[in-house]
């Protein structure tokens, strides 16, 4: 059973997560030859408070 964790900040609508997990799903299948409901999508999201990059913390980044 392939899994897939996605970890992203949150935000993102019901939407746009179902969309992410339908094409990751479809390219586990057909590259990979799982059965598409073996395939488990996971969404761990986080706040700006608790994600960094480049050793910035999200919230302090200025877009």
């Amino acid at each position: 059973m392939p899994m897939v964790q996605i970890t992203m900040l949150e935000g993102r609508s019901t939407e746009q997560k179902r969309k992410v997990a339908q094409r990751i799903t479809d390219a586990i299948v057909e590259e990979a030859g799982a059965r598409r409901e073996a395939v488990v999508v996971a969404f761990h999201e986080v706040s700006k408070e608790s994600y960094a990059s480049g050793g910035v913390l999200m919230v302090d980044k200025v877009k």
